[in-house]
């Protein structure tokens, strides 16, 4: 995936997942709302599939949102400074197979609490 499509594809992910949390959803009630396995929703928010238009207005219909809400990225203030590092580290480990990517999420969430016993 080239960067440009990678970078729409971490921003369209950010903006389900805003939706999703600020709606009390988990992934699984907003997957079945909106049709789809709820293991493919969780890879459209990790990054590791593109979605369709078509299955990213099914998510919109069913967190009650107009497909341009959801696309809106321009007035996305939701970010955070570690939005940087987060890309960063969602580019480096694209290529990996998604066990290997899932290992890396596991080794990260690790370390995080690590640092938060500190």
């Amino acid at each position: 995936m080239d960067k440009e499509k990678l970078e729409i594809t971490q921003k369209t992910a950010k903006q389900i997942k805003y939706f999703r949390t600020i709606r009390g959803l988990s992934q699984e009630s907003l997957a079945l709302s909106a049709g789809l396995n709820p293991g493919f929703l969780g890879h459209i928010e990790r990054w590791l599939k593109c979605p369709t238009i078509d299955t990213l207005n099914k998510i919109a219909l069913a967190l009650n949102i107009t497909l341009s809400e959801l696309l809106c990225f321009e007035s996305d203030t939701k970010g955070t400074d570690s939005d940087s590092a987060l890309e960063n580290i969602a580019f480096s480990i694209h290529s990996l197979s998604p066990q290997d990517a899932e290992q890396v999420a596991k080794i990260v969430a690790e370390i995080v609490k690590l640092k938060q016993e500190r």
